[in-house]
């Protein structure tokens, strides 16, 4: 791996990332590993979408698809190998650093369970919510339908999670169920639900478990990657909701009008 504009990778694991939903669901698990024990740490960069970062050449060279997070793992004794997408991250860790199933499964059918999870989030509530957010949010003209639309699908998309939480303090496992990746993969999504204009009141289960999660010590250090999370911030002030939505909508409709040059 060269070095790049303001990166080089270091011996290990290196986290390209920023503080979405997306980019917190790597910093959380990592951050999980470390308190377990599984890495002796990590090293990140932060990547800015202000100044379209995640689309420049060097880092499309670890991620063609110009999106966070992106992990380099600079192994000793073999070739660095470039992992992206969020599930396949998760799945990266489990698999080669997770060996003693910390945050999952030796049981073959829970391990499955768990899998299926990951897959829902990314297939189902990341996109559908995603949608939410922009169009709640960012949408330079305000379209009731798509507000509408993304808004139901992410309860429904809810609904489903209620359900399985019925009883148990985690999304998979025996019993009340053990902390995974399958909670480490939707937590930052659904603690996000406001944004995109959606309450989890009607979820008592889910804001329960919410809870449970957001008091982990290593869930609030990796909240702090690369910096301290906006929706921390914006509780602290109301006030910041609104610079973020403009900022964020800037580069976003951006982001669209240069894709659309392609």
């Amino acid at each position: 791996m060269a070095a790049s504009e303001g990166f080089t990778p270091k011996a290990g694991l290196n986290l390209l990332t920023t503080s979405t939903p997306n980019g917190i669901k790597i910093s959380i698990a990592l951050e999980e590993l470390k308190a377990a024990g599984a890495i002796p740490g990590y090293s990140f960069t932060p990547i800015s979408f202000a100044k379209n970062e995640q689309k420049s050449e060097w880092f499309l060279k670890i991620n063609p698809n110009g999106r966070i997070p992106a992990l380099v793992d600079v192994r000793d004794g073999k070739k660095t190998i470039n992992i992206w997408e969020s599930a396949s991250i998760l799945q990266y860790l489990a698999k080669t650093y997770d060996v003693d199933y910390n945050f999952h499964f030796k049981d073959e059918d829970d391990e499955t369970e768990m899998t299926n999870w990951l897959h829902f989030l990314q297939g189902g509530v990341g996109p559908m919510q995603g949608q939410a957010n922009h169009f709640n949010k960012y949408a330079p003209v305000k379209i009731q339908y798509g507000i509408d639309r993304y808004q139901n699908e992410t309860r429904r998309l809810y609904s489903v999670y209620e359900k399985q939480l019925k009883g148990k303090d985690f999304l998979v496992g025996e019993g009340k169920g053990k902390f995974s990746y399958a909670d480490i993969v939707s937590f930052p999504w659904i603690r996000s639900h406001d944004w995109a204009g959606v309450s989890v009141d009607e979820f008592p289960n889910i804001a329960a478990w919410l809870e449970r999660i957001e008091n982990r010590p290593a869930v609030i250090a990796g909240l702090k990657i690369p910096e301290q999370d906006s929706l921390t911030k914006m509780k602290a002030d109301p006030e910041l909701a609104a610079k973020v939505a403009k900022e964020a909508s800037a580069w976003i409709m951006k982001g669209v009008a240069d894709d659309a040059k392609k």
